[in-house]
């Protein structure tokens, strides 16, 4: 199961890039951000942690880094299964989108519980996301 959300976005690549791995950048539209730690450089199969508010932190591996294009992480979420958040930069037709979306390998009530209730802010960050990266 995936659901997800696509908006275009007027600056640079590296611009939107350095706010998914700058925690300082990244609460700036993720606000409730309280924790994001790396352990390692930002690439594939590196280990982290993640801290929302009035959340407890997780675990997070990322599963699949391209510089100022993709940034995927992983989650396990106890009793739910194991959960992919994905940022994506692309291009169509010279106009940058970014993506947001969120999958399971699950295929259950419980994963399509969890996908919804996540999903329910996605647009709203988004928006925040292109209104700081623009500014």
């Amino acid at each position: 199961m995936k659901i997800g959300i696509k908006i275009a976005f007027n600056a640079p690549r590296e611009k939107i890039w350095e706010h998914y791995i700058d925690k300082e950048k990244r609460a700036l539209w993720e606000e409730d951000l309280e924790e994001l730690q790396f352990d390692g450089e930002i690439k594939n199969g590196t280990t982290g942690r993640m801290k929302l508010k009035d959340m407890p932190a997780m675990e997070f591996v990322l599963s699949k880094i391209v510089e100022n294009e993709v940034y995927h992480d992983k989650y396990t979420i106890p009793d739910a299964g194991t959960f992919y958040f994905c940022h994506d930069i692309t291009e169509e037709d010279g106009q940058l989108f970014v993506k947001h979306s969120i999958s399971s390998d699950e295929d259950n009530e419980i994963a399509l519980n969890v996908l919804t209730q996540i999903f329910s802010d996605f647009p709203k960050v988004l928006w925040k996301f292109k209104e700081v990266v623009e500014a």
